[in-house]
């Protein structure tokens, strides 16, 4: 997307941030040829190797990626460096979706059913559904994708990696051995194991920005600012006129004739409210900010948590390891037709999600989803410095060699646990305070130590037979105490390699009037300041029960309606 080198005093919408739902705002909201659409990004443009699948895993080393770091914790993120849990988003156009593991999955029926219980009308799954089809062109021609549920001529592309491990065919088989539904995770019930739906085009990640910024960069009538660090919202008798923003080291201010549009994510929205006097009073006054509206922004965070290095060994070579990453033939294969290792979304290629409280128990909503990946950090050993693990914890997974075997990823889909958003100081460039709130409620991690028992049946069945799993059998020194394979040991276990799975939302709480707790209401307006939207993660009043990608942008598909809905009637 080229950078707009010369921009107008005003435009009728300025959209903060360039991301997953950013994007979207800027495509849809861009075909009402009569309004000017301004879109700032903090990032830059993708470039190709954020877009090989593979390579997902070594992103947050590079500077597309700002890697956040949470307050130190004394009940989670125990075996990080200085217990603070890593919290990596996407510092570039397209955001989270350029450098995210491209898990499409919308979550149940239930959670968009309980945001419309709420108060919040509109929300509901057959509300949503269509939004999430308006997106979608699907291309995947399986047995277990129900096609009815999915849209075919939208910008977003969702498929399935071309390269699949048998071990992920042993996983997708233990479920069903084990009882569980094989079947299509995006039909409004998540209930079942399955392969993964992915965001991506004939072997390449499908960003926000390939899916929805490229096809319309000619578009006149809308300019795209990249490294545009956006200050503050200004703010006149109560409505937001314009924003301030840095480029190159200089300080602009534009103007909107309609209405300014946060789309800077769970993290940032908060903190560019409350930099413009948007947010908690005494939180604000307490740090010389000239109060506008006493709003609870930056509460409600949520995320899902994980029990990070859940791992099996393997006696086959079956696995992906470094080698994949290191094979001049791997690469030649990939780049002369879009084959191979390197199309495996960082390797996760399964997918399930379960109610650890009742197995079996088809019906139940699922608490714990659990991410199959086939490789570890046993064979992937720069992963230990991407979750930067302190050294004694590290070491444990460090190997010399490449030894096969496959890993769990499983969270919390439902967390009871919530943290807050908080600034450190007024300055726009330092980053917020981020309590990441895991494992407050107990349950939380009750989960985990079950989703571990239930790693462990998956890992007797048949289907994994001829593969010989065998549980990874080194503890980690501060929790060898309570033996290798005990409850007390994955409790420790959890509270120590506490890991994100990168879903921060819910800090811009959608509600209605009567909700106390709520920063914008059903139609994404700022509770007390004209001219002032929020879309993006941040306004998910309750988590949805999977990953939050997919969610986010049929919640700026959603945004963009009511927003034109708005304003042509006027």
């Amino acid at each position: 997307m080229p950078d707009q080198q010369v921009l107008r005093d005003s435009y009728d919408f300025i959209i903060v941030g360039g991301g997953s739902a950013g994007s979207v705002l800027a495509n849809r909201l861009s075909e009402i040829k009569d309004w000017n659409i301004l879109l700032l990004e903090a990032g830059r443009s993708e470039i190709m190797p954020l877009n090989i699948p593979l390579m997902t895993p070594i992103l947050p080393f590079t500077s597309y990626v700002n890697v956040y770091k949470s307050e130190p914790s004394k009940i989670a993120c125990l075996g990080i460096k200085d217990n603070r849990c890593e919290l990596p988003r996407g510092r570039v156009l397209g955001g989270c979706s350029s450098v995210n593991y491209m898990v499409y999955a919308r979550g149940d029926a239930r959670d968009y059913d309980g945001w419309a219980k709420m108060g919040n009308k509109g929300w509901s799954w057959k509300e949503v559904l269509p939004y999430f089809m308006k997106s979608e062109d699907l291309r995947i021609n399986e047995e277990w994708v129900d096609p009815k549920f999915h849209g075919k001529d939208g910008y977003l592309t969702v498929d399935t990696p071309s390269f699949k491990t048998p071990l992920v065919k042993a996983f997708v088989d233990a479920g069903k051995e084990l009882g569980y539904d094989v079947r299509d995770y995006n039909s409004g019930n998540v209930s079942a194991f399955s392969y993964v739906q992915s965001t991506m085009k004939s072997g390449s990640r499908m960003s926000t920005n390939k899916a929805f910024l490229h096809p319309i960069r000619y578009r006149k009538n809308l300019h795209v600012a990249k490294e545009a660090f956006v200050t503050k919202i200004l703010i006149e008798n109560k409505r937001a006129v314009g924003v301030e923003f840095m480029k190159r080291k200089k300080l602009f201010k534009v103007k909107a004739k309609r209405e300014v549009i946060l789309s800077a994510g769970a993290i940032n929205s908060p903190q560019i409210l409350m930099l413009s006097g948007i947010g908690p009073k005494e939180h604000l006054q307490s740090l010389g900010i000239n109060v506008i509206k006493d709003l609870p922004v930056g509460y409600n965070l949520m995320d899902h948590p994980v029990i990070g290095y859940v791992i099996f060994t393997v006696d086959k070579s079956v696995a992906l390891t470094d080698s994949a990453l290191y094979d001049l033939n791997t690469y030649d294969k990939y780049f002369a037709n879009r084959k191979g290792p390197l199309t495996c979304t960082g390797a996760l290629d399964g997918i399930a999600f379960v109610d650890v409280f009742h197995p079996g128990n088809m019906t139940s909503f699922p608490n714990l989803e659990i991410q199959f990946i086939s490789s570890s950090p046993l064979s992937f050993t720069l992963m230990n410095k991407v979750f930067n693990l302190k050294p004694e914890i590290a070491n444990v997974y460090n190997s010399s060699k490449d030894i096969h075997s496959y890993m769990m990823y499983m969270t919390v889909t439902r967390p009871k646990s919530k943290g807050r958003i908080s600034l450190m100081n007024t300055n726009p460039l330092s980053e917020p305070r981020i309590d990441i709130g895991y494992f407050k409620n107990p349950e939380d991690l009750e989960i985990l130590v079950k989703a571990v028992n239930l790693a462990k049946r998956i890992s007797k069945t048949k289907a994994f037979a001829k593969f010989k799993p065998k549980l990874f059998d080194k503890p980690i020194p501060p929790c060898a105490k309570y033996g290798r394979d005990t409850d007390a040991y994955w409790a420790c276990h959890a509270r120590h390699i506490t890991l994100t799975n990168y879903h921060q939302c819910g800090t811009c709480k959608m509600g209605p009037a009567s909700d106390p707790t709520a920063v914008v209401d059903p139609t994404l307006r700022v509770y007390g300041v004209k001219g002032l939207r929020v879309i993006d993660a941040s306004i998910m009043p309750v988590i949805t029960s999977a990953n939050t990608n997919a969610p986010t942008i049929m919640i700026a598909e959603k945004g963009a309606d009511i927003i034109k809905e708005d304003w042509m009637k006027i």
